[in-house]
């Protein structure tokens, strides 16, 4: 017997938050839905305490294989007629499924919809129990690749059809290589139209702990060079716009979180890899930002303006295939005690 809503939780050492996750699930205004939780080897308490739930979930384990695998055995568990993925340490305001149901509703079942998170600092103010939904205003665009939306995996609702037909999740990805698992769907799913964007009212919370995923980002860096790679491979309908929503988001986390938390060799690493630099728009103008430096790695371009009056210095840098020694290079140059020069 089929549900409107599957409700997939991958759960990995989630003692702390899990029970929170899956009470906000089961308390919905909206009860047409089934839950599928997949510990992924857990050595805590976690399989415990989703044991305790009994038949109000579907509960199985596997060895650690990373969230990516867990999301995917859950999918392939699931009846519902929509895959909504939720993190075991992120939880549901109660009308969340509410708020999804209209939304695909008045929409006529769209393949993809993106429904929208509260970050909060602390969690004094977002108690689920106490919240009231706002008026629900949502977009429609062609498809994903139209609205270069940011996505969590909490945010993703996926209809269970159109996940099978583009092959689901990666089999492939480890605990240490899963990272932008939500980019990798979304962008296979780029083309489906139309896309649903839910700007209100915000449905899932975030929480932030010391054991977020977001705060490596050696790992998140990585995971969006393999995007770029994939795209390269033509895993990716929607070609130059594939390719663009990737090199925007390398360029913004580039300049975004690496740059400005101080790691800056990573930060010129991940534009040179995907080739940030080149693919204009937003992302050209987030990447030159890195002080000025974007454009030296594509010194061929010849932007120099070295016969300016304003600056003494214009330092002048070629970067070929230099990620081990090019942040260096460039910190030697910012650190300079003499400060009027420029960069290109």
């Amino acid at each position: 017997m089929s549900v409107r809503f599957s409700i997939l939780t991958p759960v990995f050492n989630r003692e702390k938050y899990v029970a929170q996750a899956m009470n906000s699930v089961l308390t919905q205004t909206f009860q047409d839905f089934e839950v599928v939780a997949v510990d992924d080897g857990s050595t805590d308490r976690s399989p415990e305490i989703l044991a305790s739930y009994g038949d109000r979930m579907k509960f199985v384990r596997q060895p650690n294989r990373g969230p990516e695998v867990a999301r995917d055995k859950a999918a392939s568990l699931a009846r519902g007629e929509y895959l909504v993925f939720l993190d075991s340490d992120d939880y549901f305001f109660p009308f969340a499924l509410e708020t999804f149901d209209k939304v695909i509703r008045y929409f006529d079942s769209p393949p993809l919809v993106l429904a929208n998170m509260v970050f909060p600092d602390t969690y004094e103010n977002v108690n689920p129990a106490t919240q009231k939904s706002a008026p629900i205003e949502a977009f429609k665009y062609d498809d994903f690749l139209s609205k270069t939306a940011s996505v969590s995996t909490s945010c993703i609702i996926i209809r269970r059809s159109v996940f099978e037909a583009i092959g689901g999740l990666r089999k492939d990805s480890t605990p240490q290589t899963f990272h932008a698992d939500d980019t990798n769907l979304v962008l296979k799913a780029g083309t489906q139209s139309p896309c649903i964007v839910i700007d209100k009212p915000c449905t899932v919370v975030y929480r932030k702990h010391s054991g977020n995923s977001m705060k490596n980002f050696k790992a998140i860096a990585d995971g969006i060079v393999r995007l770029a790679d994939a795209q390269r491979r033509g895993e990716y309908p929607g070609g130059k716009k594939a390719r663009t929503y990737i090199g925007g988001r390398a360029a913004s986390f580039a300049y975004g979180k690496c740059w400005r938390e101080g790691a800056r060799k990573l930060a010129v690493s991940l534009v040179i890899r995907t080739g940030a630099t080149g693919a204009g728009g937003a992302m050209e103008h987030h990447a030159e930002t890195l002080s000025g430096t974007a454009e030296a790695y594509r010194a061929a371009r010849g932007r120099s303006r070295m016969n300016s009056p304003n600056v003494r210095f214009s330092v002048l840098m070629p970067v070929f295939n230099s990620e081990k020694f090019v942040g260096a290079a460039i910190d030697s140059i910012l650190a300079q005690t003499f400060t009027n020069f420029e960069s290109s």
